[in-house]
């Protein structure tokens, strides 16, 4: 079992229970938290990658991590655990 997590603004947060796959198409994520994210795809908005080459992407780094491949979360000792928020968010 893995999490695949899309985060725009970045998120450094892991789980101990499961891997979390980070993916982004933010190029400022990218840019400023490089060693959190699993899977850049900011090539879509950039028009250097198409929908299909990204979700190949995601297919490939999910079943890598399923066969053992490390998240950026864990090899970065992350292991916080968040609830979802109730409430509408800023």
């Amino acid at each position: 079992m893995v999490h695949l997590f899309p985060t725009g603004q970045g998120n450094v947060i892991g789980n101990p229970i499961e891997p979390v796959i980070k993916l982004t198409a933010n190029p400022r994520t990218v840019r400023t938290m490089r060693e959190h994210v699993d899977f850049d795809c900011s090539g879509i908005l950039r028009r250097e990658m198409n929908f299909d080459q990204a979700g190949d992407g995601l297919i490939d780094i999910t079943m890598r991590t399923c066969n053992g491949r490390l998240t950026a979360a864990e090899a970065l000792g992350h292991r916080e655990f968040v609830l979802a928020k109730l409430y509408r968010s800023a």
